[in-house]
């Protein structure tokens, strides 16, 4: 693997991503929070699909306006997949990629629906991996479907204090499934 692919990418890169995946080249593209979230439940998982099988769930099939382009994106997704990779098998503390938000009262928050909501797709798309889940490790998955329901039913409502709780138990919950995952395939 070529060394680019080993270096974490820059605020810049990171910002040309993010702008990429919010035009309209697809309107399958996932925003890059929730790209992040998708990728970091297949590397938790150690989930061994093709690279152009992620990249198509992740952007599905965009125009790019050249083959500069394309090569770009492409590597900057592999360049953040490998990233997630690193961090958790070095034992890192594992961060998720949040958006900012100013919320009603002007306050600049940050938003874990979106990665959340990447991951459970994650899920969903390799539903049958998941069902091998240990019924312990399957309780690591809470935070992350309880934040995610936010963006998916009306009802779910969660107060300031218990969505702050879910955020403290991601890291611990992705490092947990990743542990497990990786223990199944030594």
């Amino acid at each position: 693997m070529p060394l680019e692919l080993n270096t974490p990418l820059s605020e810049e890169e990171l910002i040309a991503l993010d702008q990429f995946l919010l035009t309209e080249h697809s309107n399958e593209m996932m925003p890059i929070d929730e790209a992040h979230g998708y990728l970091t439940a297949l590397v938790v998982s150690h989930d061994q699909s093709s690279q152009a099988k992620w990249l198509s769930a992740v952007w599905g099939e965009p125009e790019f306006t050249d083959n500069n382009e394309q090569v770009s994106m492409t590597n900057c997704l592999l360049r953040m997949r490998n990233e997630i990779a690193a961090i958790l098998a070095a034992n890192h503390r594992y961060e998720p990629l949040v958006i900012e938000e100013v919320d009603d009262d002007g306050e600049v928050v940050e938003a874990y629906e979106g990665w959340c909501l990447g991951f459970i797709h994650a899920i969903a798309d390799h539903q049958a991996l998941w069902d091998e889940l240990g019924k312990n490790e399957q309780e690591l998955l809470a935070p992350i479907a309880k934040i995610a329901l936010l963006l998916n039913e009306e009802e779910a409502d969660m107060d300031d204090e218990e969505y702050e709780g879910c955020v403290e138990l991601l890291p611990g919950a992705v490092a947990g499934l990743y542990a497990y995952w990786k223990g199944l395939i030594n």
